[in-house]
């Protein structure tokens, strides 16, 4: 415990030793000078490992020779004869031989015409043709003369007939053949031809295994006796390298140079400017910046390095330089819209564009929670995008952000929803910024209106 104690104490100590001695610091102020060079001096602390030979005690190994008696796992060969046996097994063998078999063939002969009258005859006949006449209905006209006489005849009758060779001229109807066609007779015999038949067929094979000698190696113990080494431990007095923490003090010098960026900037302002070691052996160090008061221009650390010059028993010498930017926040404090003119959600592909009424980023990232209210319930989320813009989800068009929500929505669309809106983007400046209060790098909007298309 006491020891416990003891390091508690020594890491304290050594926690106070650096903050107090790690580093040398001075004050300059900035009035648009271009450069300026500070001299840095302070006596530290430097703490290093010390390697000393210490008092110990060693064990080393001491032969000795012994007489000793073990069993050990010998083999001989012990042989037999093997007569000669007859060693016999079955074959297989495939035997095929030729077969005659037979198929069916079969054939069609002619085919011929059949008439429909008479389906037995072979040969088709003339139905004989007949003549119709037609009886016309007989009418009287007549007719009155000058003298106002009327006279009557009868006109028409009989049969209406053409008359030829001074007989009657008649329409004849019917007659021709009425016939089809019929297959001729079907004619079968049976075909030969060649085909393959196998069997399996079995045979006993014998062969003679001539006589001969079967050798084994046969394990046996065996004591066998003779000189061993041993080897016994045996202490004695011996050193041992070790190392401790030597304390020495030392004078740290550096010669530090500021330059300024200023980008035609004036403005004043003081700030704290030193070297800092890394470490207690003081052996690596590092410059250090900070601002004292809180300018109105952006302070940035581009570049700082410390090197080691010269090192003897007193001294350590080191050189320093700090390139500081003076830089106008305006210029690259990331632009965000003032506000937005119309906001529209496509139904049908999930595209959400904002109109924007200002600027934005070229690049950035958004966060966006479309959503609605039922009547009498609490507000429901219809969908949620977290991008980076510019993607496939998130890109500037012209002057409006356009988010694809296709895919992303938990419920159904609705028509009065509202968007809530983070905009987020860089501040774009390579370096440290030493100012407390940095460029606003994003915005939030809530409660902004969604029309549905």
């Amino acid at each position: 415990k006491g020891c416990r104690m003891q390091r508690i104490i020594a890491s304290v100590t050594l926690l106070f030793s650096l903050s107090s001695f790690a580093q040398i610091e001075s004050i300059i102020q900035f009035k648009g000078q271009n450069a300026e060079t500070v001299n840095l001096a302070k006596q530290v602390s430097v703490v290093r490992p010390e390697a000393y030979e210490a008092d110990t005690t060693c064990t080393r190994q001491i032969p000795r020779e012994v007489y000793e008696c073990n069993d050990v796992t010998r083999y001989r060969t012990e042989c037999r004869d093997v007569p000669s046996i007859e060693n016999c097994w079955t074959e297989s063998e495939n035997v095929c031989r030729n077969v005659t078999r037979y198929r069916e063939e079969c054939s069609y002969g002619p085919s011929r015409r059949v008439c429909v009258d008479n389906p037995s005859r072979e040969v088709c006949y003339d139905r004989p043709s007949r003549e119709v006449c037609v009886e016309r209905p007989t009418r009287e006209v007549c007719r009155t003369n000058s003298r106002g006489e009327q006279s009557c005849q009868t006109v028409g009758g009989g049969q209406s007939c053409h008359s030829v060779d001074g007989g009657q001229t008649c329409t004849t109807v019917g007659g021709g053949q009425s016939c089809h066609d019929e297959q001729g007779e079907r004619t079968c015999r049976d075909v030969s031809y060649q085909d393959q038949e196998c069997d399996s067929i079995y045979h006993n094979r014998c062969e003679t295994i001539p006589a001969h000698e079967e050798c084994n190696e046969i394990p046996y113990s065996e004591e066998v006796c003779g000189n061993v080494t041993r080897y016994d431990p045996e202490n004695y007095a011996c050193t041992e390298t070790r190392y401790r923490d030597v304390t020495e003090s030392k004078k740290l010098s550096g010669i530090l140079n500021v330059v300024f960026v200023t980008n035609g900037l004036v403005n004043e302002f003081p700030m704290t400017v030193g070297i800092a070691s890394n470490s207690v052996a003081m052996n690596s160090f590092s410059s250090i910046a900070k601002l004292n008061k809180e300018p109105s221009v952006l302070v940035v650390v581009k570049e700082k390095n410390v090197k080691v010059v010269s090192e003897n028993a007193k001294e350590i010498n080191v050189e320093a330089k700090l390139v500081v930017e003076i830089i106008d926040p305006k210029m690259v404090a990331p632009s965000f819209p003032e506000e937005f003119n119309s906001i529209t959600m496509d139904e049908y592909s999930g595209v959400l564009k904002i109109d924007i009424d200002g600027s934005l980023s070229a690049t950035g990232s958004v966060e966006a929670v479309l959503s609605h209210k039922p009547f009498l319930a609490s507000r429901k989320t219809v969908a949620e995008l977290k991008a980076q813009y510019p993607s496939d989800r998130a890109k500037i068009e012209n002057t409006s952000l356009v988010l694809n929500l296709s895919g992303l929505a938990e419920r159904d669309l609705k028509k009065k929803m509202q968007l809530d809106l983070k905009l987020t983007a860089p501040l774009n400046i390579p370096g440290e910024v030493l100012n407390a209060k940095k460029p606003k790098t994003e915005e939030v909007y809530e409660g902004l209106k969604v029309r549905l298309n």
